[in-house]
This record gives structure tokens, C-alpha cells and sequence, in this order.
């Protein structure tokens, strides 16, 4: 069968109205194909509304240059060509490879010619193995909580306004203040406490052993001003790299416990309650709850009980 036969043939899936665009290029093309070559499969793309012919024959990759105004051919050794793909689109079918370090791209038309054109580069060149993008690991989300402090501010580096905790490595905790550089703490562990005078103690307490905070008093009197309608207070125990310990009262509605509850403590934690026995004479804490009755934080019957405590009585 004469060569031009032979692409006519190949084309013929396509219909006659392609076969007459490329016409002229049949003609052009069917002068070049040499002796010791087959046609083994064609196939029309086009630009610009211009139709273009392209042939695989047994030794080449034919198509023209119509970019000037007389015809050039266009020639690809296939023992050259490296890293084809055939990328199959709704409205075309895309060919690319690396041919002498340069990288061409075909736009076939997607056509009953173009599947068994691209089907037999498939054959030749095989069909690449399709890499399965590895999912991104993300890192666990910032658990972010909007702070109330309602005391332990001077204990923190930065003073302001907005002051946000967040949470992105478990037991440890960033505290930023007006958007500026975060300070990291070990959170050691948080409680939420109804009642102003128990949260003032406990922190009072935890001071002793660690940073400088005041006495009970001082703290409760201070929380008893700022904290307003709602009693409700939570206290977050933290610790510096440095092993100082920094107690914040905050004030800790629904909204921010249910935020609380999703953070996690230290899994070295130490005991926070505070042995004040070891620490300070009974007398001394004998003291501090006598300036708590007389500042009208305690009452009487409170303070009695907890001086028979103290004195084991």
C-alpha cells in the first residue's frame, strides 16, 4: 500500500473533514518517510486554527513547521526521545518529552485517531508509573485561648492588653502578648476553682516554693476587685526552663474551660500542693490567715478552723 494510503488510513477514525485540513501535509510528509521505515500511526492537533499532521513511524516522530511561509519538517528519532508522557484531557490529548536536553509538547486532538496514536507511544516508550503524592503531615493545631489575667501579670516578661495562650507541643504552653515574641512554660497543671479565697492559697502557697507572687491576702483582695460578677477563676500553674514558677489567675468561663479541658499538662509534672509545714512555721501561717479574717476575706469560723489545723488540734 502507497505510503500516503497508509496515513490516510490512520486518519480515517477521524473523519473526512480532518483528512481534507491536513491534506497538503500528507502529501508534504509521504515524500519523507525513507525506505527502511513504516508508518505505524497518525494523527492530527492544531493552533491557532491551523491543523497540523503528525506520523510515528518505526524510526521517527514526524510533524511541519508552518510557522514561515514554505513548510519544514519536523523530526524526533525515537532512540532520542526520553521521559515521554501522554496526558489524556477531556478536549485533548497532551504528549510530552525530553528530546537532546530540549522540552517539546504536542496537543493532539482528542479523536478516534489520537487513542491508538497515543496508545502506540504508550507501547514504545511505556507508560511512566504514576507517583501517588504522599500526604502532608500536619502538625497538631494550636489550641488558642483569649486570657483574662487576673493576677500573676507581673510575673510574665511583656506587659498589654491581648494576652493569648496557646498549645501546639503537649505540656507546654505559649503565652503571647500584643502578638510580639511568645514565652514558653511547662504547664505543669490548671484547676478551675470557685472560690476566690481557695485559689488565693494555693497560689500564695505554690510561691513559697517557687517565684515571688505576695500573700494570700494581697491575692485575693486584688482577684475579689478585678474578678466582677462572675466567681469563677481558674489558675494555671507554669514553670520557666529556668525552674521558676509562675501561677496566673485567670477568669475562666464556660467557653474557656471547655478550651482548657483539650490542654495537655506535663507528663513530668511535679506535685503543685504545696507541704507548707516544711516550709514555714505553723505561727507564720497562723499569721497570714489572722491579716485574711481581719481583711473580712475569712471568716471567723474559717479562721478557727484552720488554726486548729495548724496546731493539731
Amino acid at each position: 500500500m502507497p505510503v500516503i494510503e497508509q496515513i490516510k488510513e490512520c486518519l480515517n477514525p477521524a473523519g473526512k473533514s480532518v483528512l481534507s485540513f491536513v491534506e497538503e501535509d500528507i502529501q508534504f510528509l509521504a515524500k519523507c518517510i525513507e525506505d527502511n521505515e513504516t508508518i505505524i500511526s497518525a494523527t492530527t492537533g492544531s493552533k491557532k486554527l491551523t491543523y497540523f499532521l503528525y506520523l510515528l513511524t518505526s524510526n521517527r516522530l514526524l510533524t511541519l513547521d508552518k510557522s514561515k511561509k514554505d513548510k519544514t519538517l519536523v523530526s524526533y528519532n525515537l532512540d532520542e526521545i526520553h521521559n515521554l508522557i501522554v496526558n489524556r484531557k477531556m478536549l485533548a490529548v497532551e504528549i510530552d518529552f525530553v528530546y537532546q536536553e530540549t522540552d517539546i509538547r504536542f496537543k493532539l486532538t482528542n479523536d478516534n485517531a489520537t487513542k491508538p496514536f497515543a496508545d502506540e507511544l504508550e507501547n514504545i516508550f511505556g507508560i511512566p508509573e504514576k507517583v501517588t503524592p504522599q500526604k502532608k503531615v500536619k502538625g497538631p493545631k494550636a489550641i488558642k485561648l483569649n486570657l483574662t489575667v487576673l493576677n500573676g501579670k507581673e510575673q510574665l516578661k511583656e506587659r498589654g492588653y491581648n494576652y493569648v495562650l496557646k498549645q501546639t507541643k503537649p505540656g507546654f504552653i505559649d503565652i503571647v502578648i500584643d502578638s510580639k515574641e511568645p514565652e514558653t512554660f511547662e504547664l505543669i497543671k490548671w484547676e478551675r476553682v470557685e472560690n476566690i479565697q481557695k485559689s488565693a492559697f494555693d497560689i500564695a502557697g505554690w510561691s513559697i516554693i517557687g517565684s515571688k507572687i505576695g500573700n494570700a491576702g494581697a491575692i485575693a483582695g486584688a482577684m475579689g476587685a478585678n474578678i466582677g460578677k462572675d466567681k469563677s477563676v481558674a489558675t494555671l500553674f507554669l514553670k520557666r526552663e529556668n525552674g521558676d514558677k509562675v501561677p496566673l489567675i485567670i477568669k475562666c468561663d464556660k467557653k474557656a474551660l471547655e478550651k482548657l479541658s483539650l490542654f495537655i499538662v506535663s507528663e513530668d509534672a511535679e506535685e503543685t500542693q504545696p507541704v507548707v509545714q516544711n516550709q514555714i512555721s505553723a505561727a507564720d501561717e497562723i499569721l497570714k490567715f489572722k491579716q485574711l479574717l481581719d481583711e473580712g476575706i475569712l471568716t471567723q469560723e474559717e479562721f478557727d478552723t484552720k488554726k486548729k489545723q495548724l496546731l493539731g488540734i
